[in-house]
């Protein structure tokens, strides 16, 4: 089945795109299913109130709250109903529809039913959210005897049995192949792209169908006269890589059917630590306070890089006489953000009983770790200081972690060396 594409302008805006010779790369194919549920928090709802069922639900809030719209039922969509939009827009545009707040436990529970039964089918999964997975085949196939597709409509059974919820695959030799082809034939469809065929299906996609290919790259492209995966695939490796960086070379290789990314299996740590000592034990609690803000700025950019979040905060005070203080306690509910955490930080420090000693070292810990789900984030009020440490690490990744930095942590370079990559701490391990 042809994909449901967008159409490229019928006017490009360069009239006469250069011509450039076509490379390609390529790698042994792998066997991948890409399963995405079909408008996933609607469909729990309706698949465990059947009332609910061939009516449009609208999650996100109720009908007369400020705020948008989460996840609407496919009965939603056709009326115009879209993620993002003002649930009261969406109030005046359906005004039969069923308006509910949404339960994150609730899918959080659903999902894990999903993952479940993905591992009948192979021990390599990587559940990028609640509702999305890549399940590597290729070692298993001949285990099951059956064909990718032919195992992807007995996943489909068995989810709709267990939870009443639809779900979309595709197929591919690769992540990104898989992905695009599980939205092509929506909802509770099946896409597969036949090893050899990958280009055959990339060609006549809009190159907005590649990942990472956002509004301002394809506009960017689009001045280059590059609207389809197709001229992409042509263009030199060199001239995307100066016009976006790296990522003009991952353009290049989606676009010619690379991908060499792995299913990513998640090894959660059991904590995320940092700790330092003083060349000289201090008595200054404000330095102390500081040095303590440093490590949670570097467990927080830990944590977000790696997409994980935690739920309990330790921290260590060692004094001269080597006696330690530890005091732990958890959060209301888990996160990666340094705000959160080192308020917690702070609290324990403050219920530290003080000695009349000087400090030795001290350590900061974040454990009961678990991959932070992004639709978490759809049930609680997203705090301004969330959005500062996101683009505090987007600066600091293209500037150096120390191109913008607390206030509160000036003091620092009273005592400490500062470089790109951070303070050069005692302890030189923990400046990474």
């Amino acid at each position: 089945m042809s994909p449901r594409l967008s159409q490229s302008p019928s006017q490009p805006l360069s009239v006469n795109p250069p011509v450039w010779e076509h490379q390609v790369e390529t790698t042994r194919p792998k066997t991948i299913l890409h399963i995405d549920a079909d408008a996933f928090f609607a469909s729990v709802e309706q698949g465990f109130v059947p009332a609910l069922r061939h009516r449009p639900v609208i999650v996100g809030g109720t009908e007369d709250q400020r705020g948008v719209v989460h996840t609407a039922s496919y009965d939603a969509r056709k009326q115009g109903v879209y993620t993002g939009m003002p649930l009261r827009q969406a109030k005046k545009m359906v005004p039969d529809a069923v308006f509910l707040k949404g339960d994150f436990e609730h899918y959080k529970a659903v999902s894990q039913i999903f993952e479940n039964i993905y591992y009948q089918f192979t021990p390599v999964i990587e559940m990028t959210s609640l509702d999305d997975a890549y399940l590597d085949l290729t070692g298993t196939l001949k285990v099951h005897g059956k064909t990718p597709a032919e195992l992807a409509r007995i996943i489909q059974q068995k989810v709709y049995r267990a939870v009443g919820v639809t779900v979309s695959c595709g197929v591919g030799s690769a992540k990104f192949i898989a992905r695009i082809a599980s939205g092509v034939n929506k909802p509770n469809g099946i896409t597969s792209v036949a090893a050899g065929t990958e280009l055959e299906f990339l060609r006549p996609l809009p190159v907005e169908e590649l990942p990472g290919i956002g509004p301002r790259a394809r506009e960017s492209l689009h001045q280059l006269g590059v609207f389809t995966i197709s001229e992409l695939a042509v263009v030199p490796k060199a001239v995307l890589m100066q016009r976006f960086g790296v990522n003009g070379r991952k353009f290049w290789e989606f676009a010619n059917g690379t991908d060499s990314r792995e299913i990513k299996q998640r090894d959660l740590p059991k904590q995320i630590s940092r700790e330092t000592g003083f060349e000289e034990d201090v008595s200054d609690q404000e330095l102390v306070f500081e040095v303590l803000h440093y490590l949670t700025e570097r467990i927080g950019k830990k944590l977000r890089e790696d997409g994980l979040v935690a739920k309990t905060v330790s921290i260590k005070v060692e004094y001269s006489d080597h006696k330690r203080t530890i005091k732990a306690r958890s959060l209301p509910e888990s996160t990666a953000s340094t705000d959160a955490i080192f308020r917690m930080v702070s609290t324990l420090l403050r219920e530290t009983p003080l000695r009349r000693l000087r400090v030795h070292r001290v350590g900061l810990a974040v454990s009961k770790i678990d991959c932070l789900n992004l639709q978490a984030e759809l049930f609680t009020e997203t705090s301004r200081r969330e959005t500062i440490e996101a683009t505090m690490d987007k600066i600091r990744q293209r500037f150096g972690f120390t191109s913008i930095m607390p206030a509160s942590q000036i003091n620092l370079q009273k005592h400490y060396r500062m470089e790109k990559s951070g303070y050069v701490l005692h302890a030189p391990a923990l400046t990474r």
